[in-house]
């Protein structure tokens, strides 16, 4: 099949990671496969007078970083516009994906030769930050939904009255992360990764880990995330920031951890989690994504969204374990992330694109 992957842009969220890897292992089972995207965002006139003041340490970041499709063996088109991408950018094809709402308003009128429509869909993204009634438009359209998760399906099926939705949910690069058998630290030490988004929870985490330091002292967290650590909020004083770093470095914090953190009220899927688990880190989550599903075999501790007091408890529970017990969470973890294999994903997801 020629294949098309439509993008709003090259970054280091998770999201792209997912397309990046689907996009290199078509290819690799013998599709045409390419991945297009509008160009970098422009500073505008205003921003590049706050950026020359500087404007309170203001910065302007477009974003745009390709390092996911770097070296790839599949085509990518960084348009040189910015903004929609129209019907003559892209080579015909016989599927065409949309990955985000933007990229579905704009290919919901191309010609039938662009490809067979599929909406790719890793979050239910009606968030306040967006045109909220033109994401929920999107998700009516009369494409072909593939959902990385059972409860998106069920949200496109009950409240969109959506029909074709097929559920493959994601994998972890097990060449990537991985880790030999280790003992529980002395030091315990937990991890997670931050974001300003009010629903990814890092607040909670941060207030977590600041009541647990004031009880157990010698308790250490690393974490990383996209944002400088300027502009992380309310870091912890006695914690260790890592910005951007490159997926061995990542693999490495996973390992260092004994406990992984994952705080989210709302989540897609939530990859970290699986990747934390094939490091053989144990994972304290909170019951959203694809959290109940990964940790329901006792890879890790499972919360309720907004249980603040019981996250606080699961914390101290993987701090007090025995280290007998905590062997055998983090064997089941790194078990539990063993049975998620892309190779098996993208033989699902070109069934569900066919």
């Amino acid at each position: 099949m020629k294949i098309t992957f439509v993008v709003p842009g090259l970054n280091l969220t998770g999201g792209l990671r997912v397309i990046s890897i689907y996009a290199d292992l078509l290819s690799k089972r013998g599709h045409t496969v390419t991945v297009i995207s509008p160009g970098e965002k422009k500073a505008t006139l205003k921003e590049k007078i706050k950026s020359l003041l500087p404007w309170k340490d203001y910065v302007f970041d477009s974003g745009f970083n390709d390092a996911f499709f770097e070296n790839s063996n599949y085509e990518v088109i960084v348009l040189k516009k910015e903004g929609g991408i129209k019907a003559e950018d892209i080579p015909d094809a016989d599927v065409i994906i949309a990955t985000f709402w933007a990229t579905a308003e704009w290919i919901s009128g191309f010609p039938e030769e662009k490809g067979k429509k599929i909406y790719f869909i890793q979050h239910h993204e009606v968030h306040p930050w967006l045109p909220v009634k033109r994401v929920i438009d999107t998700f009516k359209l009369p494409f072909k939904k593939v959902v990385v998760a059972q409860w998106l399906a069920d949200v496109l099926i009950d409240n969109y009255d959506q029909k074709e939705v097929s559920v493959v949910t994601n994998a972890v690069d097990h060449e990537l992360f991985h880790a030999p058998t280790r003992k529980k630290s002395d030091e315990v030490t937990f991890g997670m990764m931050y974001s300003g988004r009010q629903y990814k929870g890092s607040q909670l985490a941060f207030d977590c880990f600041n009541e647990l330091k004031g009880r157990y002292p010698c308790i250490n967290l690393v974490l990383f995330g996209l944002e400088s650590e300027k502009d992380v909020v309310g870091l912890p004083a006695y914690a260790r920031y890592i910005s951007q770093p490159d997926q061995e470095k990542i693999r490495d914090i996973y390992i260092e951890c004994d406990a992984w953190l994952f705080t989210s009220k709302i989540e897609g899927f939530g990859l970290p989690i699986l990747e934390a688990m094939a490091c053989r880190t144990p994972v304290i989550g909170t019951r959203c994504g694809a959290a109940p599903d990964l940790l329901k075999t006792g890879g890790g501790l499972l919360v309720e969204v907004d249980d603040d007091a019981g996250f606080l408890l699961a914390m101290e529970k993987i701090y007090k374990m025995k280290e007998e017990a905590w062997l055998v969470m983090s064997g089941v973890a790194h078990q539990e992330a063993l049975s998620h294999q892309w190779e098996d994903k993208v033989a699902e997801f070109e069934r569900a694109i066919a």
